[in-house]
């Protein structure tokens, strides 16, 4: 069985084609059009070219159609959007917005050019998440960044987030949620404006409602401005780290909703 959605991106109507039939999704993928298999078994489990395998066609939501398109046309996926806010996935021409009093190491990848490429196909590709770009509505220019990342943690720290999963095996709660890793920057010509609070709680409703993540973050005890936006987002300082280059840092975590 093969279905369609129609999808309008940026003005453009698209198809993109959901199947479990095998020469449908190469026809597909002949045409130029996004092409989504379903039932992988029903193909030997992989299709050259379709990157996205999904069950069943109940599946095969509106969401993911323009998802699955906006991979196919290299458009990044939009996080989320506040009143004077869009969160979205970073696009190579973001390089160049960079203002270059913020060119410390960890812009180093986002202002060079052909290491965001590599890391916009290789991240969100694979991971569907990562650092995301904050851009101001008005201007359309980027204020800053902020997402989510696997947890890069001392050892202290990730034994601490272990622990609290135990906790809530042993409390009767069931599996614990995967952890997250939460940060931001924003841009000194775009702060003092609260633009931090609105990227980071629309970074972290999405993680929470559509990555099924917990949140966590390493932030230094004299760093009052992000300790107080963590606190905002309902987690809690649950240890200190008083050893090597992360002392003085505490971990902030939430619990399972």
């Amino acid at each position: 069985m093969t279905k369609e959605k129609h999808i309008i991106v940026e003005g453009e109507c698209h198809t993109v084609v959901f199947s479990d039939e095998t020469e449908a999704l190469l026809a597909a993928k002949a045409a130029g059009r996004a092409a989504v298999a379903v039932d992988a078994s029903m193909h030997g489990g992989w299709i050259p070219g379709v990157s996205y395998v999904i069950p069943d066609f109940s599946h095969a939501s509106d969401e993911l159609a323009e998802l699955v398109l906006r991979r196919h046309l290299g458009l990044p996926w939009i996080i989320g959007e506040t009143k004077r806010l869009v969160l979205r996935e970073f696009v190579p021409e973001d390089s160049e917005q960079i203002p270059e009093e913020e060119y410390g190491e960890q812009e180093r990848l986002f202002r060079s050019k052909e290491l965001l490429e590599q890391y916009i196909k290789n991240q969100y590709r694979f991971y569907e998440y990562g650092v995301w770009a904050v851009v101001e509505k008005g201007t359309e220019q980027l204020a800053g960044m902020a997402g989510v990342s696997n947890p890069d943690l001392p050892r202290q720290a990730e034994e601490a987030l272990a622990a609290a999963g135990q906790r809530r095996l042993r409390e009767g709660g069931g599996e614990a949620s995967p952890w997250l890793e939460i940060g931001y920057h924003i841009f000194r010509p775009y702060r003092n404006r609260g633009y931090a609070r609105e990227a980071v709680q629309e970074a972290a409703d999405y993680a929470r409602e559509v990555l099924g993540v917990r949140l966590c973050a390493l932030i230094h005890r004299d760093n009052k401005a992000s300790r107080h936006l963590a606190e905002g987002l309902g987690m809690e300082p649950i240890i200190e780290i008083n050893t090597g280059s992360s002392a003085g840092y505490l971990l902030y975590a939430e619990d399972q909703p």
